[in-house]
C-alpha cells in the first residue's frame, strides 16, 4: 500500500526494499556515504518496517512482562526498555522496545510485524485470560510509519525543530512532539539516535522539514543499505545470526532471570546453568585480505576445527578486517591469537579475537550541553574543546610573561 512517504521516496527514484512487508529505501546516495554520515553528521532514514503495536488495560504490563525477558515493571511514563521475546525452547524470536505512553504500553519490533505482535499477545491471553481479565485493547498501528534520525548531531537538529527538551532526553525515554507524533531516544549503532513514529502523513511533512533543516549539518537521507556496516561496527541481534541463543550470544544483560515467569525462562536458565557449547567473540585482521573470510567458514586452532565465522568485513576507518566469530566456549575471549580461518579455497587467514564494538563512535565525543555543529561559539566536540582550552592556556600564559617582563 502506498503512503504519503513512499511517494515521497518514489518521486526522488529512490532504490527500494521490501522488509516486513512494507517498502522502505534502500538508500538515496551510496551505503558508503550513508555510513560517514551516521559517524561524522546526521543521517536519516525511513525505518517504517518496524512493526508497531498498542495494548492497554490494567494488566497490559502483566501480560507484557510473561512474553519478554526484561522486567517491564521497571519502566514508567515516558520511559522504555529494549527486550526480548523467546520462545518455549527459550530461543530469540525478536528484540523489541516497549514505551510506556500514558495509559498504554506502544511496542516496536524491527523483525516483527504490528499484526504478528498482536498475535502474539492475543495467543498469550487466551491462554491465561483468567490471570489478564483487564485488557482494554491490542492493536497494530498499521497506520504508523517510522523515521530514524541519527549521528553525533541529530540531537542538535531535532532541537531546533522541537524544542530544548530533545537536548535533555535521556536515553531509553520518549516524548511527544508536534502533538501527533512520538519521538524515542534509542538506537543500535552508538551514535544519538532518535526514532519518530507516527502517522504517515505526519511523517511525511516532519521528513521534509528534517530534510530543509538539516541542510546546514550536512544531513544526508539514506536507506536501510548503511546498516551492513553500521552493525559490523557495532553489532547488535539479528534473525540471522548463527545462533538464537542470549547466552551465546552474550545477552544475558536482556534477561532478567529473577523474575516470577517469562516465556522461555526454563530452558534458558537450564542452559546458563550447563553452560554454552559455544559463544560469540569479535575477530580482527590487520589490513585487508584479498579474499574476506565468509560466513561458515571453519575456524582452527592447531589445525583442529573449534567454530566458524559470523560475519567479517573491512573497516576503512579502523583499517582493519572485523568480524565476529561463533567458536567453542574455552577460546570465546578477547585478545587470543594463534587462531586462523579456512577460506572456500582452503585458504589460511591468521586473526585475533576482539571485543565489540569495535566503532570508535563520535557522539562519545559530542555533549549536547556543550558542544555545537553549527554556532560556531562552542566547540564542536571534545577534541576541539580541549584545543581551545590548551590555546587559551597557552595565550594567558603567554600574556602572564609579558606582565612580568614589563613590571621587571
Amino acid at each position: 500500500m502506498t503512503n504519503p512517504l513512499m511517494q515521497h521516496h518514489q518521486q526522488h527514484g529512490v532504490a527500494m526494499i521490501e522488509r516486513n512487508g512494507v517498502a522502505v529505501p534502500a538508500r538515496y546516495t551510496t551505503s558508503e556515504k550513508e555510513h560517514l554520515a551516521v559517524r561524522k553528521n546526521i543521517l536519516l532514514t525511513d525505518y517504517s518496517h518496524f512493526g508497531k503495536a498498542k495494548i492497554s488495560g490494567e494488566s497490559a504490563w502483566e501480560l507484557l512482562n510473561l512474553l519478554v525477558s526484561g522486567d517491564v515493571s521497571s519502566i514508567r511514563d515516558e520511559q522504555a526498555m529494549y527486550t526480548l521475546v523467546l520462545d518455549e525452547q527459550g530461543q530469540i524470536i525478536t528484540d523489541l522496545y516497549i514505551l510506556c505512553d500514558e495509559e498504554a504500553y506502544i511496542l516496536f519490533s524491527e523483525w516483527l510485524t504490528g499484526d504478528a505482535l498482536c498475535d502474539m499477545m492475543q495467543r498469550l491471553l487466551s491462554e491465561h485470560a483468567e490471570e489478564f481479565e483487564d485488557i482494554d485493547e491490542i492493536t497494530a498501528l498499521n497506520d504508523w510509519g517510522m523515521l530514524h534520525i541519527e549521528g553525533p548531531y541529530s540531537w542538535e537538529l531535532l532541537v531546533e525543530l522541537y524544542g530544548m527538551d530533545i537536548a535533555g532526553l535521556p536515553f531509553q525515554e520518549h516524548m511527544h512532539v508536534d502533538d501527533d507524533m512520538l519521538l524515542l531516544r534509542a538506537g543500535k549503532h552508538g551514535e544519538f539516535s532518535y526514532k519518530l513514529a507516527g502517522e504517515y502523513s505526519a511523517l511525511a511533512h516532519a521528513w521534509q522539514q528534517l530534510i530543509e533543516a538539516g541542510e546546514k549539518f550536512d544531513l544526508s537521507p539514506g536507506g536501510l543499505d548503511y546498516q551492513h556496516q553500521a552493525r559490523l561496527e557495532n553489532p547488535c541481534w539479528q534473525p540471522s545470526h548463527i545462533s538464537r541463543c542470549p547466552v551465546e550470544l552474550q545477552l544475558q544483560w536482556m534477561v532478567r532471570y529473577d523474575k516470577e515467569a517469562f516465556i522461555g525462562m526454563v530452558p534458558l536458565k537450564e542452559r546458563l546453568e550447563a553452560g554454552p557449547r559455544r559463544r560469540i567473540v569479535g575477530m580482527v585482521i590487520d589490513g585487508q585480505p584479498d579474499i574476506l573470510p565468509q560466513k561458515g567458514d571453519e575456524i582452527l586452532l592447531d589445525g583442529e576445527t573449534i567454530g566458524e565465522v559470523i560475519e567479517c568485513g573491512y573497516s576503512a576507518d579502523l583499517e582493519k578486517t572485523i568480524g565476529r566469530l561463533f567458536i567453542d566456549n574455552a577460546y570465546a575471549w578477547a585478545d587470543l591469537t594463534h587462531f586462523s580461518a579456512r577460506t572456500a579455497d582452503g585458504k589460511l587467514i591468521s586473526l585475533q579475537t576482539a571485543a565489540v564494538p569495535f566503532a570508535r563512535n563520535y557522539s562519545f565525543l559530542v555533549n549536547p550541553s556543550e558542544h555545537s555543529y553549527i554556532d560556531s561559539s562552542r566547540p564542536r566536540d571534545l577534541l576541539q574543546q580541549l584545543e581551545w582550552q590548551k590555546e587559551r592556556e597557552e595565550k594567558e600564559k603567554a600574556e602572564a610573561n609579558v606582565a612580568v617582563t614589563a613590571a621587571e
